[in-house]
């Protein structure tokens, strides 16, 4: 009689069970009337990162490094003081003090002056894209933490429900132990149950709060702000639009990426470099125009001197130098090229097995929301045959935990594919681009 009145009373409390179970999924929709966008918190964090800045700035640098090469063809004017001493070819030994300006135009110089323009022009190029590089990472560290906070909030949501189950279940053990109508094993299994979700609430709790610091340092905003996951699923797929097959994957990464972009860059400066080495020792052709003074110490006496003429300039002997600087700029034109080629292999590598791991994650998510479809029509039939005195508490244990696993398995699988999605955004460089950034980029003339 007891343990029917055990099976009576755990039915009651199972009840309400079954008309909640798929709160997860509703969970999972659920958001804010106003919120903050997946779409707009990876636009906001490539805005305010440090990391950002310092691109910036060394995109400014580049930029005041082609100026320094662009003067090389305009004109030089500078002061100088001479003193001197040698034969005045009539007397002897004449000293001579001169003082006065030089104003100097280079008139041919064998393409020293384009390569430095076109060194730094490839400079200016790279910065740029090593900031939209830097952009997209800071976006990306961002999406991890956000992705992360609303996985964690979805689980804990299943999770909560395992707890509350489990108290109820408590609570109706409790009235009957003390009548014979369940047993301390019953109470222990029960209390063991309850102290493992807990303590799995305690660390999806810990996970959640540590993607809102990264929240809260990365936008501003506080974490309660978020859009919801199926928000940021459409985020996603308009995001990655047009990408339709992994050969489509692999040609936007290797056509659009940051990474590669820049270390291409790197490679057409270092080319102009070695050219530039190359011509070092041909001729510098300049025009140039000096006014002076000249104190003359046999008549003690200041006299105008100008003089206008063509200079021409040849390095004879600089020991190796010169081979030096050559043999210095091939070596580093080898070093990039050979990075470029390992970073198009690593990309073109990467980009594939994120693709293929994306389809088989959706393939994954389809059939793991019909185990849990399965697992929640097994757990509701044990529940009524638990209720009617046909199944045993144990059975109805394993399959209320059974059936949770299999919801925590789609909640994973959807944000693991949300993952891989976000994965190959940075890839193909389809990271929202930062509003702020837009007057930044400098032009090459």
């Amino acid at each position: 009689m007891g343990f029917d009145r055990f099976h009576l009373v755990l039915g009651r409390a199972l009840s309400g069970l079954c008309l909640v179970v798929t709160a997860p999924a509703a969970a999972f929709a659920a958001q804010p009337e106003t919120c903050l966008s997946f779409e707009q918190a990876l636009r906001i964090a490539a805005e305010r990162a440090p990391e950002v800045a310092g691109a910036i700035a060394r995109q400014d640098e580049a930029a005041a490094d082609y100026r320094e090469a662009e003067s090389l063809r305009l004109p030089q004017l500078s002061t100088f003081g001479r003193t001197a001493s040698g034969d005045s070819g009539l007397t002897g030994s004449q000293i001579e003090n001169q003082v006065g300006l030089r104003l100097s135009q280079r008139l041919w110089d064998f393409g020293d002056s384009h390569y430095a323009m076109a060194a730094a022009s490839s400079s200016i190029e790279q910065r740029a894209h090593e900031l939209r590089a830097q952009q997209i990472d800071a976006s990306g560290r961002l999406a991890d933490a956000y992705l992360t906070h609303l996985e964690a909030d979805a689980m804990i949501n299943v999770v909560a429900e395992r707890r509350d189950y489990f108290e109820r279940q408590r609570a109706a053990v409790q009235s009957l132990l003390a009548t014979g109508g369940a047993t301390r094993a019953d109470r222990a299994q029960i209390e063991a149950r309850l102290a493992e979700a807990e303590a799995d609430a305690l660390e999806l709790g810990f996970m959640r709060d540590r993607a809102a610091t990264r929240i809260r340092e990365y936008t501003g905003f506080a974490p309660d702000a978020l859009c919801g996951a199926e928000a940021a699923e459409q985020d996603l797929a308009r995001a990655l639009r047009g990408i339709e097959t992994v050969h489509d994957a692999v040609d936007h990464t290797l056509t659009r990426n940051p990474g590669i972009a820049a270390q291409a860059e790197a490679v057409r400066g270092l080319d102009a470099q070695r050219e530039r080495a190359r011509r070092s020792r041909l001729p510098v052709i300049e025009a140039v125009g000096i006014a002076s003074w000249v104190y003359d110490d046999f008549s003690e006496t200041w006299d105008a001197r100008d003089r206008v003429g063509i200079d021409l300039s040849v390095p004879l002997l600089t020991g190796e130098a010169l081979q030096a600087r050559g043999e210095r700029a091939v070596a580093r034109m080898e070093q990039q090229e050979s990075g470029l080629r390992s970073l198009q292999r690593e990309l073109r590598e990467q980009a594939e097995i994120v693709f293929r791991r994306s389809i088989s994650l959706q393939a994954q998510l389809v059939r793991r929301e019909a185990v849990a479809r399965s697992q929640y029509e097994y757990f509701d039939a044990i529940s009524g045959e638990f209720e009617f005195g046909l199944g045993t508490l144990p059975d109805l244990v394993d399959a209320r935990l059974t059936y949770e696993r299999a919801e925590l398995d789609v909640i994973g699988a959807r944000f693991s594919l949300l993952r891989q999605k976000l994965e190959l955004m940075g890839l193909t460089a389809r990271m929202p681009e930062p509003r702020a950034d837009a007057g930044r980029l400098t032009s090459v003339p």
